[in-house]
């Protein structure tokens, strides 16, 4: 029997009885000024087994009744067992597929799993000794049987509102091949929701979704205390600060991490990687110790890496409070491992590859993305089954806003014969309206405020999480100011850190700071599958002809034939219309040929709108939304129009470089597709 096995079978057990989980040792009892409820708090101890590829652990559990009722029904998120096998309700929502895109039929080394090897009810005022429980699977949301995501643990008693249930759990995690957040990928492991998770008890009852193809995560804030034993060889990255090290007889080493008010824990350990440290500076707190697990290929990006959190840290400390945490680590994933571009408490994955263009933002853009995760999935914590764009839209518009003042427009880019990279740099993305094509081509399958898991696939998930929800936050920002809209997202954040608010909070502190009813806006947008398209429909400017015909003269009519006039008079006629279903009040401005200006609000409620001028000018050009406001126009394209004639002014320049950019990104996917 080899080393490993043996500690795995015998020692490891005596390992836990020896050292202990500490019962007595409540986390979240008064280490450090508390920032949230911490309502669920965790002692972990656990062993990867990287030959196995399985993840041994005992955890004491620590929850606190929140609410208004007594329970004696505990449920509790096993997402692991998403990748059990393909009848899963993870799998079956993606037809079936198991995600391994390579492999056909895919062994028993790509399936994952958590087993719970135990659980019982430790020591309770009414429970002075451990309490046997039981345990079953439930499948809440859609009745799988064969769905294990979510368990049931049933208590011997009731857990009154304000009491103190702690439960001890043994278990066994099989990581899967890389997929979908987690796994392992040769040597390198990265554990993501891989042990037994408490979920949310709210005023109507305990929320606690199984794991879906288009949903994330949701839980309560608490204390974790986490003990990891990994071969002593491995580099190891996890959530919160590492407290403790220590090497053990057997060729591995454990490391202790410890991180107050957080609701998830996540960590990575392998062979390969490359550990960088560095302190970036912050105005109200110590300097941010920043850990950077790099790739051996990828050491050469050490210093993009590191400048992309400075413009981070910055940036989102300046407009919406502090990082409060004293850690940040960010691990460059593995190849083919899956577990690129994801946000865990303190904890983040970039991406990016070894050819990787300066003109391009990777791995820049996503880096900032997952560093903005920690304030809006980490610290605000909506629920993300149920309104995943509170988290995953707000910070697509904050991280494409920090790029815009940190970088220049990426370039686009296309890989071609498994990566080779093709640069387009007279093509450039703009940071605000990068995400209209998704919009244009999927904004219409479902109103934006709905389940993850309830939208109609994956491109309209996404749209509503991510593209929609963006271009709704730029859009409202053009209308208010700049100023206006930080003050709106500083305090929605600042307000609900560590308390989950909902979309209805998010309204709320919208017209509170602004000082307006907002229906108008958030009706058509948020609670809505309509999509915005104003056009100018004609524009056309022509000289009046002579008077020829009767005309009054003194109440009488009198025959007149004017002869033409030496300086003519144009009728300008201008048809603006609205295509799509949203109802905005827009602006359109027409533009003479001698400098003349007229600016006009149309409401946009009925489908078109016509306007007449007489004027000693001709007609230059009309637009609608002339300041590029309402960012989320699905086609900018078609917003002004020229009288034949006129040289092409700033305006036509806008529309010839959307078309321009429109026919290059057509062009480069077709030859990727090919490819």
């Amino acid at each position: 029997m080899s080393i490993s096995l043996l500690f795995s079978h015998f020692l490891f057990p005596i390992l836990f009885l020896t050292q202990g989980i500490q019962e007595e040792n409540i986390p979240g009892s008064g280490r450090g000024e508390a920032l949230s409820a911490r309502a669920a708090n965790y002692q972990i101890q656990a062993r990867l087994d990287p030959q196995a590829r399985t993840i041994r652990g005992i955890g004491v559990i620590t929850w606190k009744n929140l609410s208004n009722q007594s329970v004696d029904r505990f449920y509790f998120h096993l997402y692991l067992n998403a990748f059990k096998n393909n009848r899963s309700t993870f799998i079956r929502e993606n037809h079936f597929d198991p995600l391994w895109s390579r492999v056909r039929e895919p062994d028993s080394s790509y399936w994952g799993y958590v087993q719970v090897d135990g659980v019982e009810m430790l020591g309770h005022s009414m429970l002075p000794a451990p309490g046997a429980v039981k345990t079953e699977y439930v499948q809440p949301d859609d009745g799988n049987s064969l769905d294990q995501t979510v368990m049931v643990v049933r208590a011997p008693i009731q857990v009154p509102p304000g009491e103190v249930a702690r439960f001890r759990i043994e278990f066994t995690s099989k990581l899967p091949r890389g997929v979908s957040r987690t796994g392992w990928a040769e040597d390198y492991f990265f554990a993501a929701q891989w042990f037994p998770k408490i979920a949310v008890l709210k005023s109507d009852g305990w929320n606690a979704h199984q794991y879906h193809r288009s949903t994330e995560y949701f839980a309560d804030f608490g204390t974790y205390d986490v003990e990891l034993t990994v071969p002593a060889s491995f580099v190891v990255g996890a959530t919160g600060r590492r407290v403790s090290e220590q090497s053990n007889p057997d060729q591995t080493k454990t490391v202790r991490y410890l991180q107050d008010d957080v609701h998830d824990f996540a960590w990575v350990a392998g062979s390969r990687l490359r550990e960088k440290k560095r302190h970036i500076e912050r105005t109200h707190f110590a300097p941010l110790e920043v850990t950077l697990l790099l790739q051996p290929e990828h050491e050469h990006l050490e210093e993009r890496h590191f400048t992309a959190i400075r413009h981070a840290v910055r940036y989102f400390g300046d407009w919406f409070g502090e990082y409060p945490y004293p850690t940040l680590t960010v691990v460059d994933p593995a190849y083919g491992s899956a577990t690129d571009g994801m946000e865990y408490p303190t904890f983040i994955t970039g991406g990016t590859h070894f050819w990787a263009p300066r003109s391009v933002l990777s791995p820049e853009g996503v880096t900032v993305h997952e560093y903005g995760h920690q304030y809006w999935y980490g610290m605000v914590a909506n629920n993300e089954f149920e309104e995943s764009w509170l988290d995953e839209g707000i910070n697509s518009w904050a991280e494409a806003r920090a790029q815009k003042h940190a970088y220049a427009p990426s370039a686009f880019l296309r890989r071609f014969f498994g990566g080779i990279p093709f640069v387009a740099n007279s093509v450039r993305i703009p940071f605000e309206t990068s995400s209209l094509p998704n919009l244009r081509a999927d904004g219409t399958a479902d109103e934006m405020v709905r389940p993850g898991w309830l939208y109609k696939d994956r491109a309209s998930y996404r749209v509503n999480s991510y593209y929609k929800p963006e271009l709704i936050l730029w859009t409202l920002e053009r209308l208010v100011g700049g100023k206006r809209m930080l003050r709106v997202m500083q305090t929605f954040q600042t307000r609900y850190r560590f308390q989950h608010p909902t979309t209805a909070d998010f309204v709320a502190t919208v017209e509170e700071v602004l000082g307006q009813e907002m229906d108008w806006f958030f009706d058509q947008t948020l609670f809505s599958s309509e999509v915005m398209d104003f056009s100018i429909e004609t524009a056309s400017s022509k000289p009046l002809p002579p008077r020829i015909g009767f005309f009054d003269r003194n109440g009488t009519p009198s025959y007149q034939k004017e002869k033409p006039a030496q300086k003519a008079i144009y009728w300008t006629e201008v048809v603006v219309r609205r295509l799509g279903g949203i109802q905005f009040p827009v602006e359109v401005l027409m533009v003479f040929e001698n400098g003349e200006k007229v600016r006009h609000r149309w409401d946009g409620n009925y489908r078109w709108k016509k306007y007449h001028f007489e004027k000693p000018s001709r007609l230059k050009y009309a637009v609608v939304d002339p300041e590029r406001k309402l960012l989320l126009d699905i086609n900018p394209v078609n917003n002004s129009k020229f009288v034949a004639g006129n040289s092409n002014p700033v305006p036509a320049v806008w529309k010839w470089a959307s078309k321009w950019l429109f026919w290059v990104q057509n062009l480069l996917e077709t030859l990727a597709f090919v490819a």
